[in-house]
Formats: structure tokens, sequence, C-alpha cells
């Protein structure tokens, strides 16, 4: 069960990597729904590319951290470094579950904007399984 948990987190976030790419190099598929926007559907953030790319990296290390996890390949890695980060990286998105208070999460207080409902419907729970599934693979 670790192995296939640990191997649908490597798939999912090589997929949001490359759409963090995508993204940055000028791709507009899915960008409406992924933007936090206010009330009046003005988006809350414009992230630059370059932020783009770095949050792409990120999601790619991620998934390479997964794939070691599981020993999809090996990697020497200081012993530190998968005790702290397989709680760190599920932490990050139990805390995106939970949200900001504003635009994201469970607790956001703006509910009914295009960003608001794709987040409610789909980034939530991805978010929940994403935290879940580390926790579970991070335990065994």
């Amino acid at each position: 069960m670790v192995f296939v948990l640990g191997a649908t987190l490597a798939v999912i976030f090589l997929f949001l990597s490359a759409i963090h790419f995508y993204w940055a190099f000028g791709g507009k598929w899915g960008i409406d729904a992924a933007i936090p926007t206010n009330d009046e559907s003005i988006q809350a953030l414009k992230p630059p590319i370059i932020a783009t790319i770095i949050v792409g990296i990120g999601l790619l290390f991620f998934s390479l951290f997964y794939m070691i996890r599981i020993e999809v390949f090996t990697a020497k890695l200081p012993s530190w470094l998968p005790l702290y980060a397989g709680w760190i990286l599920p932490s990050i998105f139990l805390l995106r579950v939970i949200g900001d208070f504003k635009y994201v999460g469970l607790l956001k207080k703006i509910k009914m904007t295009k960003f608001a409902k794709s987040d409610t419907k789909y980034f939530i729970p991805l978010c929940a399984f994403l935290a879940l599934a580390g926790f579970i693979v991070q335990m065994y």
C-alpha cells in the first residue's frame, strides 16, 4: 500500500509540476480557475513567471522525494532529509486544506468566485489526499 500511495504522490506532483511549467511558458488552460480572485473577479495575485517556475521546480522535487522514498531509484540523501521532509511535505498540504481565512481552504471567506468553487470542488480534496497519503507513507 505504501508503494502505491508513494507512486501516486510522485505522479501527481510530477503532473502538477508540468502544469506549472506550462503556465510559466505561456499556457492558459486552467489558469483562470487556479488563481484566487476577489468578489469582483479581480486576481488576488499575479504570480511572476519566475515564481511559477520555482513552484514547478519545488513540485518536481516533491515528486523525486517520493520516488526515492518508495525506492523507485536511490539517491544519497542526508539522513535527516527523509525524516523531516516526510513530515513537512504533507503538513504543507494539510495547512493548504485549512486555508488562509480569505481565499483558499476550508476556512475561506470568499466562496462564490470561479476559483473558490474550483478550490472547494478540486483543490481542497486534492490537498487533503496529498496530506493524508504523505502522512501514511511517512509512518510506514
